[in-house]
């Protein structure tokens, strides 16, 4: 009861200022969702400038892990594949949604097979089907290593099938992709 005594003269100070911190909010949030959204559409429409996504970075409902995914998919757009890595990897580091994370992975397989290391990729394609066995794209671009390159998967190659589980070889349980990926050197 002695609590309410001293609230009752400062109340209305209070409500203004509690008034004002969801306003604060509420405009950070619409803010940062704009300049998310303008950044979107620039990568679709490969005007490949970052200044949006810095601006987002410095919000204060910023998410970081996708900021520096969409950051990962303009680099790999502009074909910096060094730094389009970096983001990804990024990304798989720090992340804590498993949706993000996959599409990282992924990512990543698609561009060390662009630079023609299909062991290192497979290894993220199979780290992305581990966080989502359902991904029809991530199993065909895995088959395509094993068809492709034969001579980088010597014993894997009658084991290519679209209807083979991921993570059911003994060998796969051996990985460093459970733990987390090494970053690729690239």
């Amino acid at each position: 009861m002695r609590v309410l005594r001293y609230i009752r003269p400062i109340r209305l100070y209070l409500m203004i200022l509690g008034g004002l911190c969801v306003a604060y909010g509420i405009y950070q949030k619409y803010w940062y969702s704009d300049l998310i959204g303008e950044a979107v559409k620039a990568i679709e429409t490969n005007r490949l400038d970052e200044q949006k996504l810095e601006k987002a970075r410095d919000s204060l409902f910023g998410s970081e892990d996708l900021i520096l995914y969409n950051m990962g998919v303009r680099a790999y757009r502009a074909d910096n594949l060094k730094k389009a890595s970096e983001h990804f990897f990024n990304v798989i580091r720090k992340s804590g949604n498993p949706s993000l994370k996959q599409r990282a992975y992924y990512n990543l397989g698609n561009i060390l097979v662009k630079l023609e290391l299909p062991k290192k990729a497979a290894e993220m394609y199979r780290e992305s089907l581990r966080l989502d066995p359902n991904d029809w794209e991530c199993k065909y671009n895995l088959e395509r290593l094993y068809v492709f390159y034969p001579m980088a998967f010597p014993d894997e190659s009658g084991k290519a099938s679209l209807n083979q589980q991921p993570g059911d070889d003994e060998g796969d349980k051996n990985q460093k992709g459970r733990q987390g990926a090494d970053q690729p050197d690239i």
